[in-house]
């Protein structure tokens, strides 16, 4: 039968529901007959110009763990309307197509915070057997949905059964979890960049901002009875009029609502409510002035069209950017901490010198992964932050409760009830830190209870020994004795027996720096894995090298007996800038393999969902024992033969090297022969001088005249080795000599620099003290990029220091010297030797 009108296309619906056993007012409804819960969840959404009204979906199912909603339209041309990469949210395509309706509807359920999740289902037709239906997942207002492609008719509604066995297929995978992360927190921090600079703009200074973030979040929520009955609504911009009395002044407003929605707390103790209050207070309704009525920034203009006070402007940029997307990112992301990171990128000190570096919300998940956290897991972090870890935990942990009791059942909720408020602790020392940990609880269903503002060190131990933790999950302050080491041993302590324990922590703890403080650890506690992180896991805050731990509590280190994984996980898929963290090598499916790595170790290649492709095993795991002298934790100790792998660079980077001098139209040729022996280990000092040199930013740099020299401009790129461009004459002043090597501060790498350079931001000039040719410079080139990974665990204001104290292995002759005519002879040999190669290659082709 041919449909002719859109009603036509509702009958069809309509009797497939029926024919599979559902019953209209009973099972679904029509319309304006849903339930006054489901009216709630949809009011303002709507298809009208003012969008005051709820909105009414054609058909709505509500008998099972999650709401269906069905959209329907005459004609497939009125199926989806799509733009590149999304479903298309305009006025237009949500008033005229199926299924962009239907996901409308179902992103405004879970904006109003009733649901967490949708089935949303578009169907379109000209006959019925020419019916064209999609069903998508929703479980954000602003993520893109995920289309169940294997699902293309309603069958899945006609039992409990049917719907449980669909739910398993449309929830996200681990790997879309983690990609679903990383493009949250590139929209967080996308939003974070741009209220910094409405803040920024408005003179709120650096330390009060995430205050304001974290403040304001908290007056959006409901006040909510312990009965469960609403008692007044969160705050929205309409609340907020700019009124200039001093009770009912904007600032004054958000500061009585979080007042009072701490009043329905009745676990949260007084003296913790205080200590937030204190902040909110002083950073929000402190200064008067930011009540009074302002001119609007261009970054809320879209929102707001009259004049408003400053905090509103700020309000309302929140509310339309980021407190519809606290609950987005299935509890992983940790929304303070990514707002926390950007505004301390801005701060007079950088993160890394504060030591607060805090972790990606991708990590603390593989992190709490790897731990095998559960519903019974109780978990501690004794340098808590913004309580990141805890996030990550308790989203584990209500996930599991949820598989064994069935999401939404009386069970489950009593068990996440529990988890939230008996299974999380966490202790923070820093008021402001703390009051963003003890927010980030609050608002993901308030964990907050066992938030605790302390020293770790003076707290009653009493309070952990009687928690009885058996996961522990730490990043610990960088700028804390032995890099925060002692936080993981303090909590190692007081762990249950057996209980597992994640640090991830800067390698030079692990490479001798913290020989006393391991050998306490390992006398009573086991190590399990170590982990090489990538090492701009951190930027922008922070460019160190960093592994993670794995540790068993109270079960003593054998030497001899006890295996370590280690693991190489320096290339993660990622590659990250000062400003966007971006895909290279499928990082998801990476990180999905890492944890079959750590359970299976080689076997890991065996298990049907690893993908082998992406890894060489042999060359990125082994395990082994450790020697005792707390100098090889780190993966570098165990995974590779030193020797030869340097033989190897050595050879493959003078070839390198020819190959950059070839396309600059210079070679050396000779055929002696001649091999290096006598290699001994040579302090730095002894060889080289390090120094800081001016930098010249891109815009100081001038044309080089015809007829006049050049120089090249360096950077810290590894690119054309080092080289961005070249310049004319800009003065003595930074000239760097012929000769030199330079080093880049970010990636650690050194290049022998044959002509005079100029050098831009983050860059040393590295001198011989001995006078060397280009060949020599070559050698000590490879020589030196040896000492790369050590110093990418040290902070910036370190190397200098780490690395006059660092050793080369270098060639001594007769009389106790370094060979260098001898390392002149081998590395011309050598490009003699590559260079055949080559030729021969070609004219074999």
């Amino acid at each position: 039968m041919k449909f002719t009108l859109e009603a036509d296309v509702d009958d069809f619906v309509k009797e497939k529901l029926k024919s599979l056993g559902l019953k209209k007012l009973v099972d679904f409804n029509e319309k304006s007959s849903m339930s006054d819960y489901l009216k709630e969840a949809l009011r303002g959404s709507a298809k009208t110009v003012n969008k005051t009204n709820f909105g009414q979906p054609d058909f709505s199912i509500e008998k099972y763990s999650v709401p269906i909603i069905i959209e329907d339209k005459l004609k497939n041309a009125k199926h989806i309307a799509r733009s590149k990469d999304s479903i298309r949210m305009d006025d237009a395509s949500v008033k005229n197509y199926a299924v962009n309706g239907a996901v409308y509807y179902a992103k405004n359920m879970i904006a109003s915070k009733k649901y967490d999740e949708v089935i949303a289902v578009g169907i379109s037709g000209e006959s019925d057997s020419d019916i064209r239906i999609s069903i998508y997942y929703v479980f954000s207002p602003i993520i893109e949905p995920k289309h169940i492609v294997s699902y293309k008719t309603l069958d899945f509604i006609q039992s409990k059964e049917s719907f449980d066995e669909f739910y398993k297929v449309a929830t996200v995978t681990d790997e879309e979890k983690h990609k679903i992360i990383i493009k949250t927190r590139e929209e967080i921090l996308r939003h974070a960049k741009k209220i910094n600079v409405l803040m920024n703009d408005f003179n709120i200074g650096v330390d009060q901002r995430v205050v304001y973030v974290s403040g304001m979040l908290l007056s959006m929520q409901d006040i909510i009875d312990e009965e469960g009955r609403l008692i007044e609504e969160g705050l929205i911009p309409n609340n907020l009029n700019g009124v200039q009395t001093k009770q009912n002044r904007d600032g004054a407003i958000i500061v009585r609502h979080i007042e009072e929605y701490f009043q329905q707390k009745k676990k949260i103790p007084s003296e913790k409510k205080q200590i937030m209050m204190d902040n909110f207070k002083m950073v929000i309704a402190g200064d008067e002035d930011r009540d009074k009525i302002n001119s609007i920034h261009k970054n809320v203009s879209k929102f707001c069209k009259s004049n408003s006070s400053v905090t509103k402007q700020i309000f309302i940029y929140l509310y339309e950017n980021i407190y519809k997307a606290i609950n987005l990112s299935n509890g992983v992301l940790d929304l303070m901490a990514e707002m926390y990171s950007t505004f301390l990128k801005y701060a007079l000190s950088d993160g890394a010198q504060l030591g607060k570096v805090l972790t990606p919300p991708y990590i603390t998940n593989l992190m709490a992964h790897i731990l095998d956290i559960n519903k019974e897991s109780r978990v501690i972090d004794l340098a808590t932050g913004s309580a990141a870890f805890l996030v990550a935990a308790m989203d584990i942990m209500v996930t599991d409760a949820n598989r064994e009791f069935g999401k939404g059942t009386q069970k489950a909720k009593e068990k996440i009830k529990e988890i939230k408020e008996e299974q999380l602790l966490g202790i923070e020392i820093d008021a402001k830190m703390y009051t963003l940990a003890a927010t980030n609880m609050i608002l993901r269903g308030d964990g907050s209870t066992h938030i605790f503002k302390a020293d770790t060190f003076k707290l009653d131990i009493s309070l952990l020994d009687d928690f009885q933790a058996d996961t522990f999950l730490l990043n610990p302050p960088f700028s804390a004795d032995y890099n925060g080491l002692l936080f993981f041993e303090h909590g190692l302590d007081h762990m249950k027996k057996g209980g597992k324990a994640a640090v991830i922590i800067q390698d030079s703890v692990g490479a001798g720096e913290a020989v006393d403080v391991f050998n306490r650890v390992l006398s009573k506690h086991r190590m399990l894995a170590s982990i090489k992180m990538p090492a701009d896991l951190f930027v922008p805050n922070a460019n160190v090298q960093t592994s993670i731990y794995v540790f068993e509590a109270k079960v003593r280190h054998s030497y001899e007996l006890d295996l370590v994984k280690f693991i190489d996980f320096s290339k993660d898929g990622y590659k990250r800038t000062e400003r966007i963290i971006k895909e290279e090598d499928a990082p998801e499916k990476r990180y999905s393999d890492l944890y079959l790595i750590y359970k299976l170790g080689a076997k890991a290649i065996l298990h049907p969902e690893f993908n082998k492709e992406l890894w060489d095993l042999d060359n990125c795991y082994c395990e082994s024992t450790l020697s005792g002298l707390q100098n090889d934790l780190n993966f570098e100790h165990h995974g590779f033969s030193k020797k030869t792998m340097k033989e190897t660079d050595l050879v493959n980077n003078i070839g390198k090297h020819l190959i950059w001098i070839l396309s600059n139209n210079n070679c050396c040729v000779n055929t002696d022969d001649i091999r290096l022996r006598n290699i001994q280990k040579i302090p730095v000092s002894k060889v080289f001088k390090i120094s800081k040199v001016k930098s010249y930013n891109k815009g100081d740099l001038k044309p080089v005249e015809k007829g006049e020299e050049s120089f090249d401009y360096i950077t810290r790129t590894t690119v054309n080795r080092g080289i961005c461009e070249e310049t004319g004459y800009l003065g003595e002043r930074g000239l760097c000599e012929a000769g030199t090597f330079s080093l880049g501060l970010m990636s650690k790498n050194f290049f022998y620099r044959e002509k005079k350079w100029y050098a831009g931001q983050f860059v040393r000039m590295i001198k011989c003290k001995y006078k060397i040719d280009n060949y020599i410079g070559i050698y000590l080139e490879n020589e030196l990029n040896t000492l790369s990974k050590a110093l990418n665990s040290k902070l910036v204001r370190n190397v200098d220091r780490a690395f006059l104290d660092s050793e080369l292995d270098l060639p001594i002759d007769n009389n106790g010297e370094i060979d260098f005519e001898a390392i002149s002879k081998y590395v011309e040999i050598t490009q003699s030797r590559f260079l055949q190669n080559l030729i021969n290659s070609y004219s074999h082709e």
